[in-house]
């Protein structure tokens, strides 16, 4: 049939229009509004080198990675370090590592940008391959292109995916190629059932391989049903079109599973679970180890369910407050339900309350195709349904909480919003009265979703990068709330503790700035933390030989920096963590008489820098640490009173004022706090 004039057109402006929205709040999510191709989470880097470590490893012929290479991630088994995530992320970088070790650790945020380029084809193939079968209608026009145009939008911009893409690091990346993969195959299964073909077979295998390759459980739901469906055309009375595909379609399913399992009894001698006892994390966390007790041994079962439905799917998991940016996630972390022990439990959003549209268009969609009487080309898609709602189950039965399982729902969001959408344009075709009304909730419930994830996402990267992306979010929540932000600031004498999530809190005289994660886990965050310079002067014409401690840190171990002089005058800082020691080369007094020893918290990094003049590097100490149940927290660094023991090397000390903290200033002024600035 040829398209009547104008679709062609239609269909061009529907998908740029669309994708360029949807397009937009993910890439700028991203990116973190700056132009790097290379940013990580962290500005370590940490968790963002697992797969690069991983191609090495491959490169050299082999799966382990060396000892403690992923830290609490790392599993321990046989001997041997292995990652769990599978590896397709970590081939796909072959190329580049092959020729270069400079994009080491830097291939995350680029391998996530391509992950959503393959998600947005999918989804926009899915939806007009669905589009004339659903609706009745082979032509595009301008009214079917908007509501096109505005599913795509919500599909490839509001969903869970933006809010992954503000972190780039394993746990997302792994997330946004899983649920491209599904997308994909969940594209090629609904071909296979309409237009059963080689072409369709063979492209099923493709993203059933990519699926399992880069997340498991996401993996065997596709080739769980590419098997179920192999072995009905087998057995069910055969058709002509399907006679000669059965084995094809069986292979494309069991090959990737059985690919999965393998890899899986080569790394930890199981065939699906990760043996959690030989993580690293558990062997460093009480709660960890208990949990696992308590659950016989795993994080899975029917005993979660409960607190999986009210964390991922309760209407109310949201939170709307009168300060940039507005809406976010819930202000406590994911209560457990029915007696379950969990594992970890973080501020988790509900695909309910962040994806409102896409869910009523996924329930529309379930009612439609599982109707006793649906219609052929509705109920072909009753397997392909089921597939995206197993997916979840993954979640839905693990004893652990965190914002981005909420990624799980999105193939099921995806799919029944591409059915519900070709439903919907059938519909105002038929009853053009209906265009406008249908228009407006579908532009409204898009708009909310693309800022709602965006909001999140942001918020998110901030807090976990910190430092400078911190700051510079906290300038634009008071930039943009001023007013609704100041009785969020609070002023203490020493390190915070208690109060809710969002709460700032000024350290003395603006010598700190503190935010409240609303983290069991992390609950106060440095922002900022004024530079101070220690300056040493001589008060005797001879310095005598010994030592005198300028500060400590706290933490679980011993930290501090003290100054050495030795029998020919000559100084040197040493820097002390736990048991461990870095000392400065000897170096003599200056002919001004003063030495100076500057500190400066490295926020991102999560260090105090010692810098002497003269002397050069001095040492780091932790700025944040881990306590004996593993919560990380601030650390505050302390003058001691080395009056007399400075004394008696000759010495005297005073600390000069660092520069002013602009943002602590104005939002110490905007609370009523008083603060000299200085």
């Amino acid at each position: 049939m040829i398209p009547a004039p104008g679709t062609e057109r239609n269909r061009l402006v529907a998908t740029t229009a669309g994708l360029f929205l949807g397009g937009l709040a993910y890439v700028l999510t991203l990116f973190d509004y700056h132009a790097s191709l290379t940013r990580t989470t962290l500005q370590s880097g940490l968790f963002s080198t697992f797969y690069d470590q991983q191609a090495r490893a491959i490169l050299d012929g082999h799966l382990a990675l060396p000892t403690d290479s992923l830290g609490i991630e790392g599993f321990v088994h046989g001997g041997k370090t292995f990652m769990y995530f599978p590896p397709w992320p970590a081939i796909l970088r072959l190329p580049v590592l092959l020729t270069t070790h400079e994009y080491d650790g830097r291939l995350t945020l680029l391998s996530m940008l391509l992950a959503w380029v393959v998600f947005a084809v999918m989804v926009t193939k899915l939806v007009w391959f669905l589009l004339p079968r659903l609706s009745g209608f082979e032509d595009v026009t301008a009214g079917t292109g908007a509501v096109v145009a505005l599913f795509l939008a919500a599909a490839t911009g509001g969903t869970f995916l933006t809010f992954d893409a503000g972190q780039p690091w394993v746990y997302h990346e792994a997330y946004v190629w899983a649920v491209a993969s599904v997308v994909g195959g969940l594209y090629w299964l609904v071909r296979l059932l309409a237009e059963p073909t080689r072409h369709a077979t063979w492209w099923l295998f493709v993203f059933a391989l990519l699926s399992v390759g880069s997340r498991a459980t996401e993996g065997w739901a596709i080739s769980l049903a590419a098997i179920a469906l192999g072995l009905w055309w087998r057995f069910r009375p055969r058709r002509a079109e399907t006679s000669p595909l059965w084995w094809r379609v069986l292979l494309a399913g069991s090959v990737p599973l059985l690919l999965s399992i393998a890899l899986n009894e080569y790394k930890f001698g199981t065939v699906y679970i990760f043996p959690l006892q030989d993580q690293v994390w558990t062997a460093l966390n009480e709660h960890r180890r208990e949990a696992l007790a308590a659950n016989g041994g795993g994080l899975t079962g029917p005993q979660f369910f409960t607190t999986s439905f009210m964390a991922y799917l309760r209407p109310d998991g949201i939170r709307f407050v009168d300060y940039f940016p507005f809406i976010t996630l819930p202000a406590h972390a994911a209560p457990a339900y029915d007696g379950a022990f969990v594992d970890q439990t973080y501020r988790t959003g509900s695909v309910t309350a962040f994806m409102p549209l896409l869910m009523l268009m996924f329930l529309g969609s379930l009612v439609a195709v599982a109707r006793p009487r649906a219609r052929r080309a509705l109920a072909l898609l009753r397997l392909p349904m089921l597939v995206s709602i197993l997916v979840t189950g993954g979640v839905m039965g693990y004893g652990y909480y965190a914002a981005r399982y909420a990624t799980e729902f999105v193939p099921a969001m995806v799919l029944g919003g591409a059915i519900a959408t070709a439903l919907l344009c059938g519909v105002v075709r038929r009853h053009r009265a209906w265009r406008a009304p249908a228009l407006a909730v579908l532009a409204a419930g898009a708009a909310f979703s693309l800022v709602a994830q965006m909001s999140i996402g942001t918020t998110m990267a901030a807090f976990v990068h910190r430092g400078d992306s911190l700051e510079r979010y906290l300038s634009w929540q008071h930039e943009v709330s001023p007013t609704a932000q100041s009785h969020l600031v609070s002023q203490v004498a020493g390190l915070p503790t208690g109060g809710n999530t969002d709460d700032l809190a000024i350290r003395g005289n603006c010598e700190a700035l503190y935010l409240n994660t609303g983290d069991k886990y992390q609950p106060w965050i440095p922002v900022q933390e004024r530079d101070r310079v220690l300056e040493l002067t001589a008060t005797k014409p001879h310095l005598a030989a010994g030592a005198a401690t300028l500060l400590t840190v706290s933490g679980t171990d011993p930290q501090s920096v003290r100054v050495e002089v030795n029998q020919g005058q000559q100084l040197r800082f040493v820097t002390r963590y736990g048991d461990a020691y870095a000392r400065t080369p000897w170096f003599d007094m200056p002919t001004t008489g003063s030495v100076r020893l500057g500190i400066r918290n490295q926020i991102g990094i999560g260090f105090f820098q010692f810098v002497a003049t003269p002397g050069g590097q001095v040492g780091y100490l932790p700025s944040v640490y881990f306590d004996r149940d593993q919560n990380s927290l601030p650390a505050l660094l302390s003058l001691t009173d080395s009056t007399t023991g400075l004394a008696a090397l000759g010495l005297s000390l005073t600390q000069l004022p660092g520069l002013q903290m602009t943002l602590c200033d104005e939002l110490a002024h905007e609370a009523g706090i008083p603060v000299t600035g200085s």
